[in-house]
């Protein structure tokens, strides 16, 4: 399957979230249920659900819902685990999510495609000082890939195709002097990256920590930091909603974004608690989880990020025109 063969996949997930009521993938906790759309409670609250997916950031919000930040402004937030936010974008564009992680390429895309998506917050931002921090691309130990135009004619596997992954290793390799339709992509959660890694199946991978420390660990590398590279740090995971939920809720949204406030700012300054959550979420082993480097954490919403995404996604043909940021960033009233 070729580039642009799969590329089409983003195309039907977008069309299907215009015609489908999307399901979520399965909740943090186990459980085969997933939550609904918000509803207010008999205390005040008002329930929300937050779509995420494997990674270290999941632990973020897990801490502060422990610790009572989000239920301290009025919200009883339920997390629900999917492979991507390319994947829950059904659910959010139709209700069963009101809110998702995301990399901006996901509600840029639907946006631009018709879908009633706005970024509400940020989330994560690199910090350029640090290499793993982020998602990166790695290679195998025995890997003769030492450049990104040593990717053509490989596999490469990202958690979405026609996301943040698979553009920012398209224009690195352009970058470097290299052909981007010559790469292979294939999609994959970045938790399963390591072992695809070792066992062959993918010449290098998108992932991020703690996954990216396993590769390494094993003998890998990271063939490129390319989220600092491609200049869209500044808002590397954002935080999207549902239009008409934020349309019908401007209470719940803010109280929300004050509740992200809170938890980003305890989860700066006590990374450890963080690390501690992560081998019940992602089943790593704790010594680790005490090894993860973190991204900046802020809800500021960084436009000239967000503007270079757009750009990608026109040039490499994921949109045909840019998505119209007025619309798609939400300013409260």
């Amino acid at each position: 399957m070729n580039t642009r063969i799969k590329r089409s996949l983003l195309v039907a997930v977008v069309a299907l979230s215009l015609t489908l009521a999307g399901c979520a993938s399965g909740s943090i906790n186990g459980s085969s249920s997933s939550p609904s759309a918000s509803s207010a409670s008999s205390a005040g609250t008002t329930t929300v659900s937050l779509g995420v997916f494997p990674s270290s950031g999941v632990a973020v919000f897990q801490l502060g819902i422990n610790k009572g930040f989000f239920l301290k402004h009025g919200i009883d937030l339920q997390l629900t685990q999917g492979a991507s936010s390319v994947a829950q974008l059904p659910a959010l564009s139709t209700g069963t999510l009101d809110f998702l992680l995301a990399s901006p390429t996901t509600p840029l895309t639907g946006a631009a495609k018709g879908l009633d998506v706005k970024i509400v917050a940020g989330f994560a931002q690199n910090d350029p000082s640090q290499i793993d921090d982020s998602t990166v691309i790695v290679v195998g130990k025995n890997s003769t890939i030492t450049r990104p135009k040593s990717l053509e004619g490989k596999t490469v596997s990202v958690n979405a195709l026609g996301g943040i992954g698979q553009l920012g290793v398209e224009e690195i390799v352009s970058k470097d002097g290299g052909d981007p339709s010559k790469v292979k992509f294939v999609q994959l959660a970045l938790n399963d990256v390591p072992a695809q890694i070792a066992s062959g199946q993918i010449d290098a991978g998108m992932t991020g920590a703690p996954f990216s420390d396993q590769v390494v660990a094993a003998g890998g590398k990271i063939l490129s930091d390319y989220i600092n590279q491609i200049g869209v740090g500044k808002a590397e995971l954002v935080i999207a909603g549902s239009g008409k939920f934020i349309s019908s809720n401007p209470a719940a949204v803010k109280n929300f974004v004050a509740a992200l406030n809170d938890t980003y700012a305890y989860a700066t300054d006590h990374h450890s608690e963080v690390s501690d959550l992560l081998p019940s979420i992602l089943g790593i082993p704790a010594a680790a989880a005490q090894h993860t480097v973190y991204e900046f954490w802020s809800t500021d919403v960084n436009r000239p990020a967000l503007e270079t995404f757009d750009k990608l996604l026109v040039k490499y043909g994921v949109i045909s025109k840019p998505a119209n940021l007025d619309k798609v960033i939400y300013q409260a009233k």
